[in-house]
């Protein structure tokens, strides 16, 4: 379905529209009548037949007719009484919905199976609707605010998506309080038709909108919303915010690869893939949008930052979160405390006909000779001067900055309370520019899924990796009466489920050299473990002993939303401890994945460091190829790690394997 009506619409009809102003369907009455919107509005309520000075409507079946195809329909009323609308909207051929009335599948069973019924009548009728349980839709290009919440008229050119309405009214009065212009703010709520990646899509094709920033807080189909972002990257960001990040209430993942690669990992992982724009946290998101208010942030010159400041002890702060953020830095140029503003325009001015100078920093404390306001005014002249440099301002300090800061918002000048917060926005922006460069179009691979697997037994999990062309260490069952036939030296493993973490419950033993400790150690083991080895899906194994070689591991953990989560680290028993792991998403090529073990800190050990031995960095990259392939033909695989995977200079081995179906 197209949704150009949806975000353009004609005419604008209120369900729930009330004489009482407390009500909800009566503030969004006010704010559309308020905004400016241009077509026809029409209130509807049972009762009245006249409200906020507009005729009134009992039905949605005694509007014009003639409206009806480009109408959208803003229903407001108890969640109960709200499918008999939306099925009389099906029926009269009305197309565009919002659903701002709650208690639906946030308010229970009840509520959900309501939510239901509203989805299936939207897939019966093809019905764009937005919502449930949401803040509205504003279209600032079409003078159209159908929420309950403040909003500027204004136009500008940011989306503006939010699944919660409490964050997006606090987003709109922070947009009000900072002068900034969107295009679009669209409250997803519980998504239960539309939802981010329709939004996202329809977006796409809008000319005047140059970012998108959504707040989320699940996110159902991420392969698609991958596949959307990295289409876009190049000429249009997408930064995301998404919420439920901590591992608190997360399920204990049974292997290593699940507890490295878990929900959080996931979601950035697949989103870094594509390009987007990741943000940790609500100032993040703000501090974003100043940036972009100026059209120089797409500026392709020179990426490093150039201060200048009249406060040494702010610069050296400054200087101290570049560094720690990695940002290239020019210079910094020290006006000293006695610095007015002529002083600022006669360095700025300067600095910024110096054509190597692309991003500049203006760092202000109030101290004697200060003159706030008349710096603000020096840097906004100097910005209109130079449009295509970009001009950040960090005025520090209370009451006698505030009018300053007032003006540079007024005038586009991003301007940040603390000049930290300005370096790590700046940051964002220099990392989304690097990343676009080498982005490519995410496509979910095309696979034949083979024969699933009805459980992991150990050794037939080797047999698995060699139909993948994984080469692994010759493993058999430990069996006394070949005590004698074993080449030595050997390792001693008891595997099975009981043993997913073997080294944690003493079941690996090393370095055994004849059958005399191969025996004892076997004993030892068996009568350990001598419950769990009443379970035959529980036994013994011997490898023989690998010598020079690195231990890595390579897995996938598989997520819900964005499929295999591909990771590669450091292995052994400190994998967990260490945490220095890589993670990437399943479609991965050789290119990819000598890319991301290249971003190892282990790297340069790996690649011979120093004049040291090189390993095998080409099998390792067709190891992790040939994993991915088998993450995505086997889809009934939860988690698998090979750790260690033993790394030679001429040849890669899986030691042990470990698969939750």
């Amino acid at each position: 379905m197209s949704l150009e009506n949806f975000f353009n619409p004609r005419a604008v009809a209120v369900i729930g529209a009330s004489a009482d102003k407390t009500k909800l369907g009566r503030q969004i009455l006010d704010n559309i009548i308020g905004g400016g919107f241009k077509g026809p509005v029409y209130p509807l309520n049972l009762k009245e037949k006249k409200i906020a000075g507009l005729k009134a409507y009992a039905s949605l079946e005694n509007l014009p007719r003639s409206e009806l195809a480009a109408l959208l329909v803003i229903i407001a009323i108890p969640a109960p009484f709200v499918t008999p609308e939306i099925k009389k909207c099906g029926q009269l051929g009305i197309k565009n919905i919002i659903i701002i009335s709650a208690g639906f599948k946030e308010a229970g069973p009840a509520g959900a199976k309501l939510e239901k019924t509203v989805a299936t009548l939207a897939l019966k009728y093809h019905l764009n609707i937005l919502g449930p349980n949401c803040l509205g839709l504003i279209n600032t290009w079409q003078r159209l605010n159908a929420t309950f919440a403040a909003a500027d008229k204004e136009t500008g050119n940011v989306a503006l998506l939010s699944q919660s309405g409490a964050i997006g009214a606090a987003a709109l009065d922070w947009l009000h309080e900072k002068d900034f212009n969107f295009g679009y703010f669209i409250s997803l709520g519980n998504k239960a038709v539309l939802d981010e990646n329709k939004i996202i899509e329809y977006l796409a094709t809008d000319k005047k909108i140059d970012l998108i920033v959504a707040y989320l807080e699940e996110i159902k189909e991420g392969t698609a919303l991958m596949h959307l972002i990295s289409r876009l990257a190049k000429h249009k960001p997408v930064a995301i915010l998404k919420a439920g990040t901590s591992p608190a209430g997360g399920q204990m993942a049974l292997s290593h690869t699940g507890a490295l690669a878990g929900s959080t990992a996931a979601v950035k992982t697949g989103l870094d893939r594509a390009g987007a724009i990741w943000l940790e946290n609500l100032e993040e998101l703000f501090n974003l949008l100043l940036v972009f208010r100026k059209e120089s942030w797409h500026n392709h010159g020179r990426q490093d930052l150039s201060i200048i400041t009249n406060a040494g002890g702010v610069a050296v702060l400054t200087a101290d979160e570049i560094s720690r953020q990695n940002v290239p830095f020019s210079r910094s140029l020290d006006l000293l405390g006695d610095a007015q503003a002529a002083h600022y325009q006669k360095a700025i001015n300067k600095t910024l006909a110096d054509k190597k100078v692309n991003n500049l920093l203006v760092l202000l404390t109030p101290q004697t000779a200060t003159e706030p306001f008349k710096t603000a005014q020096v840097i906004a002249a100097a910005a209109r001067k130079y449009p295509h440099k970009l001009i950040m301002a960090s005025f520090v300090g209370g009451a006698i900055v505030n009018q300053a800061r007032d003006f540079l918002e007024k005038h586009n000048i991003p301007s940040f309370d603390y000049p930290e917060m300005a370096v790590r926005s700046f940051k964002k922006l220099i990392a989304y520019k690097n990343i676009v460069k080498t982005v490519k179009t995410y496509r979910q691979p095309a696979v034949k899924v083979g024969s699933p697997l009805k459980k992991a037994d150990y050794l037939k999990s080797f047999g698995l990796l060699k139909k993948y062309r994984l080469a692994v260490v010759k493993t058999t069952k430990y069996s006394p009466a070949q005590l004698k036939n074993y080449h030595y030296p050997l390792v001693l493993k008891i595997v099975g489920p009981a043993f997913n973490h073997k080294s944690d419950r003493g079941g690996v033993i090393v370095n055994l050299e004849n059958a005399v400790q191969l025996k004892l150690a076997a004993s030892r083991l068996v009568k350990q473990a001598k419950k769990d080895l009443k379970d035959r899906q529980n036994y013994l194994v011997v490898q023989p002993r690998v010598k020079k070689a690195l231990e890595i591991i390579i897995g996938f953990k598989r997520d819900v939303s964005f499929g295999p989560i591909m990771i590669i680290g450091l292995g052994g028993i400190y994998t967990e401890v260490f945490k220095e792991v890589k993670l990437a998403t399943s479609d991965l090529d050789l290119k990819a994945a000598r890319e991301l073990i290249a971003g190892l800190k282990i790297y340069p050990i790996l690649s011979g460091a120093r004049g040291q031995k090189k390993y095998d960095l080409k099998g390792l990259a067709r190891a992790l190829v040939s994993l991915a392939r088998l993450a995505n033909e086997h889809p009934e695989i939860k988690e698998m790690d090979i750790n260690p995977l033993f790394v030679g200079e001429k040849k890669v081995l899986a030691s042990d394997v470990r698969i939750i179906i």
